[in-house]
């Protein structure tokens, strides 16, 4: 039994779209980032600080190479910053080492830098396992942190 035209031009038109995606252009550089945010405060510190101070941590995720880049940003602390970093891995309200320190290029607000992730520290930041604190000369196991959450894309 042979195809109907109709069969013919449908299965025609099916390869040329699939030739045709095949051959687009590269997705743009960037598109396949993911993005993680923390707001970070004296809530989820495991022993009570007090602070009134408020934060917020943003993190891109570069899939193709690992490479996160932060910004976090403070105000209002009970005393001078002397370590910003991220923790992990770890759920809310327990502690865990640093995985990463983010106060190399200073500790003034806001503070940015990048790194490449080990394939440990990756698993940890996709399932919600890492968090952003800061610790100050008062509060030295950490005055304001946050749990960071992968967002929505804009």
């Amino acid at each position: 039994m042979r195809p109907s035209r109709k069969a013919l031009l449908f299965a025609f038109g099916l390869l040329s779209i699939l030739a045709l995606t095949t051959h687009a252009p590269a997705v743009r550089a960037g598109s396949n980032d993911i993005l993680f945010a923390a707001d970070l405060s004296d809530d989820e510190q495991s022993t009570p600080t007090y602070s009134k101070g408020k934060g917020r941590a943003e993190i891109v995720l570069e899939r193709e190479t690992l490479r996160i880049t932060w910004t976090v940003t403070f105000q209002d602390l009970s005393s001078p910053p002397i370590e910003v970093g991220l923790y992990g891995p770890e759920n809310v309200g327990a502690n865990a080492g640093m995985l990463i320190d983010f106060s190399g290029n200073g500790l003034k607000s806001p503070i940015k830098g990048s790194a490449i992730l080990s394939d440990g520290q990756l698993q940890y930041l996709i399932t919600g396992r890492v968090y952003v604190n800061i610790t100050s000369q008062k509060w030295k196991a950490g005055e304001l942190r946050g749990q960071l959450r992968r967002q929505p894309r804009p």
